[in-house]
């Protein structure tokens, strides 16, 4: 009985160090991060509306946690943030993206100046906030809502791995 308890004892202890280093994976960086845009095809293009995926891939040498990511944002030239409103905010996936690994999500907007009144904005840049830094990517897409309230931005829920064909 005692030989059993001890070989448990023995084993789960052995364990312990793998089980630790397989929930220690660090969160991704900034610089081992690629933000980038694809239109599908213009499978998000419609009369008024438009959209794109947005991918990002881990083009460090390790795994890395995207568990800690903020929201996506945009933000001007001056990297002043632009307002939109988020009808589906997307919290970051408890996700870890492989070596080369990618996740996506799709956007989609309305694009044209279709209310009365209307206003419309063109931000600059993509924003992906990290726990340890920021992404960025040239956006110059444009983003139309009520004069009186900001652009609203739908988005899907972060999936691993290429953009789907279009």
């Amino acid at each position: 009985m005692k030989g059993r308890i001890a070989g448990l004892l023995a084993l789960t202890l052995w364990s312990l160090p793998l089980q630790a280093r397989a929930t220690t994976v660090p969160d991704c960086k900034a610089r081992q991060m690629a933000l980038s845009l694809d239109d599908g095809q213009g499978a998000f293009n419609g009369m008024m509306h438009s959209g794109a995926w947005v991918i990002v891939r881990n083009t460090g040498a390790r795994a890395c946690s995207v568990a800690h990511m903020k929201p996506l944002a945009f933000e001007d030239a001056r990297h002043h943030r632009v307002a939109v409103t988020w009808q589906q905010a997307v919290p970051a996936p408890a996700m870890v993206l492989p070596a080369g690994g990618q996740m996506k999500t799709a956007l989609r907007w309305v694009s044209g100046d279709v209310f009365d009144p209307g206003a419309c904005k063109t931000p600059a840049t993509l924003v992906l906030p990290l726990r340890h830094g920021r992404v960025r990517h040239g956006f110059a897409r444009t983003l139309c809502g009520p004069a009186n309230s900001p652009p609203a931005i739908e988005q899907q829920p972060w999936t691993e791995g290429p953009p789907e064909a279009g």
